[in-house]
């Protein structure tokens, strides 16, 4: 195994000696014993992220399914964002919020200026009689 075996060839040889062992159980024996603590996290992390990705719905906003992902993992411990990431991330919501102002404007202008959906504000006007000439406000 430590040579580079595979588990196949491995299970075959042991069983022409008369040893059977199935080429699913050395690879697990492979993988629980035979491999270091950052390789097996990784692989761990592969596995989570598998079974993840089973449950995850996307919304169609890409953004927001990332940030609501990363959101629970920084919460379940998996994760430590750094401050660059968080302000990078907070860079991103506003210019967002900024686009959807200068959006919002340029169709309101839109509007206007086209004549279609104007909005009118309605002012109360009262009559304002000419003051002659020696009168006074009353």
């Amino acid at each position: 195994m430590r040579d580079g075996m595979s588990d196949v060839q491995l299970s075959k040889w042991l069983a022409d000696a008369g040893h059977y062992i199935s080429r699913i159980t050395l690879g697990k024996h492979k993988r629980d014993h035979l491999t270091d603590d950052h390789e097996r996290l990784r692989i761990n992390a592969v596995k989570r992220l598998t079974a993840q990705k089973k449950t995850i719905k996307a919304t169609g906003d890409l953004a927001m399914l990332v940030r609501d992902y990363v959101h629970g993992a920084v919460e379940q411990g998996e994760m430590t964002p750094t401050l660059a990431e968080g302000l990078r991330a907070q860079e991103m919501i506003d210019r967002r919020q900024e686009k959807g102002a200068d959006r919002e404007i340029a169709m309101q202008l839109a509007g206007i200026l086209g004549g279609t959906s104007a909005s009118f504000q309605v002012i109360e006007a009262t009559e304002i009689k000419p003051l002659m000439v020696g009168e006074s406000e009353s």
